[in-house]
């Protein structure tokens, strides 16, 4: 199965160490995410990163009720972790992996990078959901960014785009 590959990578100030504490939070993201109206660990599972590790996520996009059920399948202590979703409700979806790893940056501090693999159903939609994407990877990591600077939970996105709009258009130029 071909699955197209969309990705970014964002500079965040705090130490490798301390975004992955935030990282870690893989049960709990909808506390301080947005984009997350409401997530939780699997029974059984952990709240926190660890192989195996379940969740799931309920999410609002344009009037839609999403719900993704998701499970890491590699993890690397302090470097990152890759998830599948394996079920979905309401999202065109045949395939989808998240794949979260850190670096250090020399000037930042360290550098957070998202890539999204997916293949849409039917398979037509998958190169038009690629601008959807896109967002959806920005609008995470600049969650995921703010409150790991910040401490501050729940912040609107329309608020992150806003604060962060340069790093966006920067991001653009690049692409």
């Amino acid at each position: 199965m071909n699955l197209k590959n969309i990705y970014e990578e964002m500079p965040v100030e705090v130490t490798k160490e301390q975004m992955w504490q935030v990282l870690s939070q893989y049960g709990d993201v909808s506390n301080f995410h947005d984009g997350v109206l409401q997530s939780y660990k699997v029974e059984g599972r952990e709240n926190k990163a660890g192989m195996g590790g379940e969740r799931v996520c309920n999410i609002v996009d344009m009037g839609l009720k999403i719900q993704l059920k998701e499970r890491i399948i590699d993890y690397q202590e302090g470097v990152g972790y890759q998830y599948e979703v394996y079920e979905w409700k309401n999202f065109p979806l045949n395939k989808m992996y998240f794949k979260f790893s850190i670096r250090e940056d020399f000037r930042s501090g360290s550098l957070l990078r998202l890539d999204i693999d997916y293949k849409a159903k039917p398979a037509i939609l998958t190169p038009v959901m690629a601008w959807k994407m896109r967002i959806l990877i920005h609008d995470i990591l600049l969650g995921y960014k703010h409150y790991a600077e910040t401490g501050e939970k729940k912040v609107p996105l329309a608020t992150l785009r806003k604060k962060y709009k340069s790093m966006k258009a920067e991001y653009l130029q690049s692409a």
